[in-house]
């Protein structure tokens, strides 16, 4: 099983498929902590680190059978900021054409949440048979759109 792993921190993945004794032929890391990678490369050296989600495509990769990770909760979480996925002249993201467009006219984002169109553009890229992605407690208003963009609770 080939695994692409976004936002992967230390690895947790890894450590749960082991657990869970899934084969993983080959496990791709899109991580920029420069902290978390070294705890990944020191418990799990075979891991191949990919950069920065923003830089990564499917071309490059081959193919996929899972794809996990957690984006940036931040602007979700009810102890964070609350602002969802939003620019910084606070125009609310709410679908994957927006995002590339206002990416590709040069906006700016608050905080890191909307990383989380990242994994929605590489989803649809790497068409993986699985696709796990977890996040925090939030406002049913961003909660309903990330279930409806991805079409599962």
């Amino acid at each position: 099983m080939n695994v692409l792993s976004l936002f992967d921190g230390m690895s947790c993945g890894q450590i749960a498929l082991n657990k869970l004794g899934v084969n993983v032929d080959e496990y791709f890391a899109s991580e920029v902590d420069k902290y978390a990678i070294f705890v990944t490369k020191k418990n799990f050296p075979s891991t191949q680190h990919i950069g920065d989600v923003r830089n990564i495509y499917s071309k490059s990769l081959p193919s996929i059978d899972l794809l996990i990770g957690g984006s940036p909760c931040q602007n979700f979480s009810f102890s964070g900021s609350k602002k969802g996925m939003t620019t910084k002249e606070n125009i609310e993201v709410v679908s994957l054409d927006q995002y590339m467009s206002l990416k590709s006219e040069g906006f700016e984002f608050n905080g890191q949440s909307y990383l989380f169109w990242e994994y929605v553009r590489l989803l649809q890229e790497v068409k993986p048979n699985y696709f796990l992605l977890e996040n925090v407690n939030m406002s049913a208003k961003w909660k309903n759109l990330i279930s409806e963009i991805l079409g599962v609770q």
